[in-house]
């Protein structure tokens, strides 16, 4: 086997630190659900800090998330170290993330005011932790393999770990919560344990990138040109297309998520549901990423985000046109949409990488942490419209919490949960017809690039 992971025939594929690279998904996934989960609950109903004060935390860190996302890509990209290029974000940020992780849920005995400072600076100093660890982590990928369809397999696996890390927050917390005492001692205990997964998780990304992730120190770094970093980006049209395409997803299944619970609670007064739907997406998620190496290997990755995006409109189609369905019915039509749409969300990560290759065959620079950020940018700016989007419609159509709704409610929230999900598919499809990069001209790029090395 050789030490770059990069094309080769007689090179054997390294499943060992593809596994351990995916563990990763583990750690990013519980770092995100525990804060969208449970935070929010834990401020008001724990920490006795009101929504309001929440709902500004909020606001004020995702500014300092579209600052500092593709500047820690900018950073990553430059550094050079023994430790290589990415790894010492990992391994030394790993444990400040998870201890921060702690100390949101730790809840100290302070005054009101002192919480609320306690509260922003905590929640700052993790978004900030989580950017340093997160964009290496996803710019890992390129340098793990420049093959395309181990690129797939790797995805594929850590996607699959971001499904477990998802389960253990929102079917775990609660459970555990109680178990290590409830209150104040069980969230914090809780806290404790998810900081201390999250910081092995991404020590194992750091173990399986060792011998991939290596700079030359000795030879002297080159003169940033800002401006052909800054066209990494904006000369890149097989990325800004594959952004437009998952951003416009990202919108609509934020919209869909949103009004998710109150489809199952107004629309079908089932509120029963809700987790049952909620396992079978994660079982659904998790069947989608397995195959779909098998998938892409036989039709590629556009066609198969492509079609993958038009078949996901098919059920929502159904549900839009009739929204109240036997239980059977509904959770048949809800499978089928898990197993489908989960392809085009797990195929954009597969595609980034061959984006930050095309990037590098026409500027010459190696861009994967710029590249990776802008994507994850964009990923949470767009969860954010799609998030706070469905929740201004409902407010201005005179949705009310607790009460009977309107018809036009309701009629809002079918359109919220199905119908706004299909016109981002059908932006999606647009933007992904431009989209340039096959399989075939990506093993030309790889080719040319091995000769440049």
């Amino acid at each position: 086997m050789t030490n770059s992971g990069n094309g080769g025939k007689n090179r054997k594929t390294d499943y060992l630190n593809f596994g351990k690279y995916s563990v990763g998904g583990v750690g990013y996934s519980m770092t995100n659900q525990i804060i969208l989960a449970y935070l929010t609950f834990f401020c008001t109903d724990i920490f006795g800090i009101t929504a309001f004060t929440v709902a500004g935390l909020m606001l004020v860190t995702k500014v300092i998330d579209a600052i500092t996302d593709p500047i820690m890509g900018f950073i990553a990209d430059q550094t050079r170290t023994k430790r290589g290029r990415y790894r010492p974000y990992l391994m030394f940020g790993a444990p400040i993330l998870g201890f921060l992780i702690f100390m949101l849920f730790s809840s100290p005995d302070l005054t009101p005011a002192l919480k609320v400072i306690f509260l922003y600076v905590a929640y700052i100093a993790y978004s900030l932790a989580f950017t340093v660890v997160g964009v290496p982590f996803q710019a890992l990928v390129p340098v793990l393999t420049k093959d395309a369809k181990e690129r797939s397999i790797v995805v594929s696996w850590k996607n699959i770990m971001v499904q477990v890390g998802k389960f253990f927050i929102t079917s775990f917390a609660l459970p555990l919560v109680e178990l290590f005492g409830g209150g104040v001692m069980g969230w914090r205990t809780y806290g404790g344990l998810v900081g201390v997964l999250v910081t092995i998780c991404f020590w194992s990304v750091a173990s399986a990138v060792k011998k991939y992730d290596t700079v030359d120190v000795e030879i002297k770094r080159k003169k940033i040109n800002f401006r052909k970093e800054a066209h990494l980006i904006t000369k890149n049209k097989p990325l800004l297309m594959l952004i437009i395409a998952f951003g416009t997803d990202m919108i609509a299944n934020s919209a869909l998520m949103a009004a998710n619970v109150y489809y199952f609670k107004y629309v079908l007064n089932r509120m029963d549901l809700v987790a049952i739907s909620a396992t079978a997406l994660t079982i659904t998620g998790v069947i989608s990423n397995i195959v779909m190496p098998v998938l892409v290997k036989k039709f590629g990755k556009k066609r198969l985000y492509w079609w993958g995006t038009f078949a996901s409109i098919i059920p929502l189609a159904v549900l839009l046109v009739k929204p109240v369905v036997p239980a059977n019915i509904l959770m048949i039509l809800l499978v089928i949409f898990g197993l489908i749409s989960a392809l085009p969300s797990s195929l954009a990560w597969a595609m980034l990488p061959d984006c930050a290759d095309y990037a590098e065959y026409k500027t010459g620079i190696s861009g994967n942490g710029v590249i990776a950020s802008t994507f994850t940018f964009m990923n949470k700016l767009c969860i954010a419209v799609g998030t706070s989007g469905a929740s201004f419609i409902l407010a201005m159509v005179g949705f009310t919490a607790n009460s009977v709704q309107t018809e036009l409610v309701l009629a809002t929230i079918v359109f919220l949960r199905f119908g706004m999900p299909i016109l981002g598919y059908i932006a999606s499809l647009i933007s992904m017809h431009f989209y340039e990069i096959t399989d075939e001209m990506h093993a030309e790029i790889t080719k040319a690039l091995e000769k440049r090395r």
